[in-house]
């Protein structure tokens, strides 16, 4: 691994630090402060809203301007997102918070996967992908340990003070990239790109199946922590429990993952690992034994790490270096207007149809999209087309 891919991970292992902990207590936080299905939809569409309008955007300024002052940036709106999570104790102080954090999240994820693109060849860009999940999914963790032993020892105050510790880190990440993040950009491209961009036609089945999964994701994930406390009883230490399993396959998982399927057909691991987390999201409304719970999701979050890693070494693929950004930024777009639609579906289906619901509706969707991916894997499209 070159340098300055290290250094790129120390960052985002950092700055990732709230990222487990924020997945499982935002919705379960904005419960007790009282707000409805629909009202914790609209939570999460607020943070999907910043990445549709932000991330296409970005992804034509990081091929302009360049990478660094880019990420330099989102680290800044995550240490303000970080505090303003840290004081705000309204649903409405949730909004202001959600919304800085999705303009952080807008910035980093297209810019990371920006400058892994332009620092790896296709034979490794994959592994390169993966050791990027490893390394946030890592801080996660820790973050999380830190968070969830303030919910044992402080739980009346365990939300503020985590969050005014990952607000911290961040001012560290911040000062990191300041001194260490290089620039990535292509030499002699910066401020006119030579290359006018347009989406290679053959691959927009790809980016409709990129808006798909995160559509399914956003029917699910907002939502799925409250259905299981409500439908099972668990505790809070009982619900990080489950999804421990769940964090170790992320942080775990993706670098290995990444060299095994480096050399195999995008499209056929992508689908693979749609059908994997549909089938085990349906099982979860049927599963009443914990073990089980765990394995179910532990599974579920493989077989999301084969589609992000190898989602996005396929996006780097059929990339021109000039362009990088803008390709990326229009998976980006896909994926945000699929993950600003599904809270709001997800909603609905929760609060008007049925809890368990949103895990037969988000495995639908997944199945939708893998029969999408898998029309390259018949017609034999590879990474090298």
């Amino acid at each position: 691994m070159n340098h300055e891919l290290k250094i790129l991970r120390r960052s985002l292992f950092l700055i990732y630090m709230p990222m487990v902990f924020i997945l499982f207590g935002l919705p379960l936080r904005a419960e007790d402060l009282g707000a409805s299905g629909v009202e914790i939809g609209i939570l999460f569409s607020i943070f999907t809203i910043a990445l549709l309008v932000l991330r296409p955007l970005v992804g034509i300024g990081l091929d302009r301007i360049g990478r660094r002052s880019f990420f330099i940036a989102a680290m800044v709106f995550y240490l303000l997102s970080n505090s303003l999570y840290a004081v705000g104790d309204t649903v409405n102080g949730l909004y202001f918070a959600r919304a800085f954090h999705g303009i952080g999240f807008a910035i980093l994820s297209i810019t990371t996967e920006t400058i892994t693109a332009d620092l790896t060849q296709q034979k490794n860009r994959a592994e390169a992908m993966g050791g990027n999940i490893a390394s946030q999914s890592r801080g996660g963790m820790l973050g999380a340990f830190i968070g969830f032993s303030l919910v044992g020892f402080l739980p009346v105050y365990a939300w503020q003070y985590s969050f005014a510790f990952y607000g911290v880190v961040a001012g560290f990440a911040v000062v990191f990239a300041v001194r260490y993040i290089p620039e990535t950009l292509p030499v002699g491209t910066k401020g006119k790109p030579k290359v006018k961009f347009k989406f290679p036609p053959r691959y927009y089945g790809l980016l409709a199946a990129i808006f798909l999964a995160a559509f399914a994701s956003a029917i699910i994930q907002p939502y799925y922590l409250i259905y299981l406390r409500g439908r099972l009883g668990l505790e809070l230490q009982a619900l990080a429990a489950v999804f421990l399993p769940m964090g170790i396959a992320y942080a775990v998982f993706p670098g290995i993952l990444g060299r095994w399927v480096s050399d195999l057909n995008r499209a056929l691991v992508v689908s693979a690992g749609f059908v994997i987390a549909a089938i085990l999201y349906a099982s979860v409304p049927h599963i009443g034994s914990f073990i089980w719970l765990i394995g179910a999701f532990t599974g579920a979050a493989i077989g999301s790490v084969l589609v992000d890693l190898s989602k996005n070494a396929w996006l780097g693929d059929i990339a021109d270096p000039e362009a990088a950004g803008r390709t990326f930024g229009m998976g980006a777009l896909a994926t945000g207007i699929g993950a600003t639609l599904g809270p709001l579906a997800g909603g609905y289906i929760f609060d008007g149809i049925g809890k368990a619901y949103i895990f037969y509706a988000g495995a639908a969707v997944l199945l939708l999209a893998a029969l999408t991916v898998s029309t390259y894997a018949i017609a034999g499209v590879t990474q090298k087309e």
